[in-house]
């Protein structure tokens, strides 16, 4: 399952698409099939677990220097807040660098990366949580369940940077009650298993 986010402060701001899997083996999935025209940004929690965060720059961002303030502090929360340990501090150092400097071999466990170049590796503080800004970003999730991996490698056999965010903008209504439907079912089988509980007791 892949989640994707959008960051966008008012409606006059220009929306910058946000990644994340929802493990490890969606993360290595990410790496696997990133690609450069994609111009992706990888945050991570230094020194925790946490999850793995893509910003796709803008077609007028060629670094993350280039990225608005407010947008670098999305990610930087989605990140902090992604890290079990990361979220109870006061403060947590982040890991940030573009994707084409991950590297990523098979002998590492899933969820594990290392770095082409040190020197293309920034870090920046994040500070206590911002629900406020959790909230706004939750509002926007999208996700992707089923066929993820098949999605990803089109998407990078494509070449297109824009393959992704414009597949997501074309079928979040499609996705979102997708979502909706696998939460009836959730709630349906809690239901279902608390009743049959109940019979085996009479």
């Amino acid at each position: 399952m892949v989640f994707f986010y959008k960051s966008q402060q008012s409606e006059y701001d220009n929306p910058h698409l946000i990644i994340t899997g929802k493990d490890k083996f969606e993360n290595d999935m990410l790496i696997k099939y990133g690609y450069k025209e994609l111009n992706y940004v990888w945050f991570h929690a230094d020194k925790f677990s946490s999850g793995h965060i893509y910003l796709q720059l803008g077609p007028n961002e060629k670094s993350i220097d280039d990225v608005p303030e407010e947008v670098l502090n999305d990610c930087l929360q989605l990140c902090k807040a992604s890290s079990i340990a990361g979220n109870k501090l006061a403060e947590c150092t982040i890991l940030i660098t573009p994707w084409t400097n991950l590297r990523k071999s098979g002998y590492m466990k899933p969820g594990e990366v290392s770095f082409k170049s040190l020197k293309n590796c920034k870090r920046k503080k994040c500070f206590a949580r911002d629900n406020k800004v959790i909230n706004r970003l939750t509002k926007t999730r999208v996700e992707l369940a089923e066929g993820v991996e098949e999605f990803l490698h089109t998407a990078k056999k494509s070449k297109d940077g824009s393959y992704i965010s414009n597949y997501v903008t074309s079928n979040a209504t499609r996705l979102l009650e997708e979502e909706a439907q696998r939460k009836r079912d959730r709630k349906q089988k809690r239901k279902q298993k608390t009743e049959d509980e109940f019979s085996e007791d009479i």
